[in-house]
């Protein structure tokens, strides 16, 4: 409940006080809540590069791989997912993890095998964002075999934009206010992994996720994180992944202190 009441408010500056007044039932209620990344919101340079469809090419058994989730973005949520986020459930779920059509729940939902999960490091520009530099991705290795039509529109380039189940294990309030003693703290350490971080200064605060646990991967038209592609298998750093399932600062200016009220 706190939630819908939480996205229902649209000014960033009353947001950031309803989340200072609410912290912890706000987290707590993050935390317990299954996150279904399906509507995203972006600015329209950010959607420019959403116009270009990455086609990518499987390798010689028909395997893609697709990105479920690039850390560092800040989205629609307020949410920002920290490096090293996916490791424990990584090397814990595996190929457990189900590759899914928009985040069903039927047997028919299934559209693909799931190769390997995997997290490596790659340019941020192969995820459609120019900015330079790289970020830790999650993903996995798949085999669309089980719809002909699934098949055919990751052959063709449509399937261009993945999304995660997750459930938050780990997280925190950041806000860029030095009055915020606790959570500016948290802002100073964490505002250098934030990739839009123009976007994360012009809100004022974040969640970032410590640690989430990873349920399964869909296939959507938009993503809450829209940098969640289907690559080449050329396009990634390395096919030797450093955590898979495979064997094996500066502070910012801060915004004016428009809330004094600690937690």
């Amino acid at each position: 409940m706190i939630l819908k009441e939480y996205q229902s408010i649209g000014n960033h500056q009353d947001r950031l006080n309803f989340a200072l007044e609410n912290k912890r039932e706000l987290i707590a209620a993050k935390r317990d809540f299954d996150h279904t990344s399906k509507a995203f919101t972006t600015s329209p340079q950010l959607l420019k590069h959403l116009e270009t469809a990455i086609k990518a090419e499987p390798d010689q058994d028909g395997v893609y791989k697709i990105v479920g989730n690039a850390i560092g973005f800040l989205d629609g949520h307020d949410d920002v997912s920290m490096k090293g986020s996916f490791t424990k459930t990584v090397k814990e779920t595996g190929k457990r993890v189900k590759i899914l059509r928009d985040h069903g729940r039927g047997i028919d939902s299934i559209i693909a095998v799931n190769k390997g999960l995997f997290i490596e490091d790659v340019d941020i520009e192969t995820l459609g964002f120019q900015v330079m530099g790289k970020t830790e991705v999650v993903g996995a290795r798949i085999l669309p075999k089980y719809d002909p039509k699934i098949a055919e529109m990751y052959a063709d380039g449509v399937i261009d934009q993945h999304s995660v189940g997750i459930q938050y294990v780990k997280l925190d309030l950041a806000v860029n206010d030095p009055y915020q003693e606790e959570e500016y703290k948290i802002w100073q350490a964490t505002i250098d992994q934030v990739i839009n971080r123009e976007e994360a200064i012009e809100r004022g605060f974040y969640f970032p996720i410590f640690e989430q646990k990873l349920k399964e991967i869909s296939a959507v038209v938009f993503g809450s994180n829209p940098y969640t592609p289907t690559m080449d298998n050329k396009s990634l750093a390395s096919d030797e992944p450093s955590n898979d399932t495979q064997p094996k600062d500066e502070p910012t200016e801060p915004k004016s202190h428009i809330h004094r009220k600690l937690i």
